[in-house]
């Protein structure tokens, strides 16, 4: 995939990131059946995001697509298999993801409200991006407005959700 940098480089580099801004929230996508990936080469990737644990992965499958530098290997992998690799990679980063949410649990985070949906708030924190990553759900009795920025204490956590109170 054209990649310029080792696993040893990107380890090191990560490190070097969370030790100069502690508290950054580290996200990548990856594509799940490349031409040639095999099921050793999943298994890898799994251990990778076991070791790097990123805060935030989404994970699409290979798309065998015209102009693309790929196009000229062959596309070997089924769509249904490319959709269950991306499946057990995702259950992977679904265990990450729980533990990096309930290490958030009894902290307070300033987060901007998105929306009101059955009766609560689905709010995000700086971290993640609108429809994409983790909701912050808020109920109360409080009116808030799409757009203003609170401070959420965290209560809950899920896989990829949290749920807090106004403080």
């Amino acid at each position: 995939m054209k990649r310029q940098i080792t696993r040893a480089e990107i380890l090191d580099l990560v490190k070097a990131i969370r030790a100069e801004v502690p508290g950054i929230c580290l996200r990548t996508t990856l594509i799940a059946g490349f031409p040639g990936e095999t099921l050793e080469d999943v298994e890898d990737v799994k251990r990778f995001l076991e070791e790097v644990r990123f805060d935030r992965v989404g994970v699409f499958t290979y798309s065998h697509e015209e102009g693309t530098s790929a196009y000229a290997l062959e596309d070997n992998i089924p769509a249904e298999e490319k959709e269950r690799r991306a499946q057990d990679i995702m259950e992977t980063q679904q265990e990450i993801s729980l533990e990096k949410n309930q290490e958030k649990v009894g902290k307070v985070f300033r987060v901007i409200v998105d929306k009101k949906e059955s009766g609560r708030y689905l709010a995000r924190t700086e971290f993640d991006s609108v429809e994409v990553d983790n909701e912050v759900i808020i109920n109360t009795d409080r009116k808030l407005k799409p757009g203003e920025f609170v401070n959420v204490k965290i209560t809950k956590a899920f896989d990829y959700d949290l749920e807090g109170e106004l403080v």
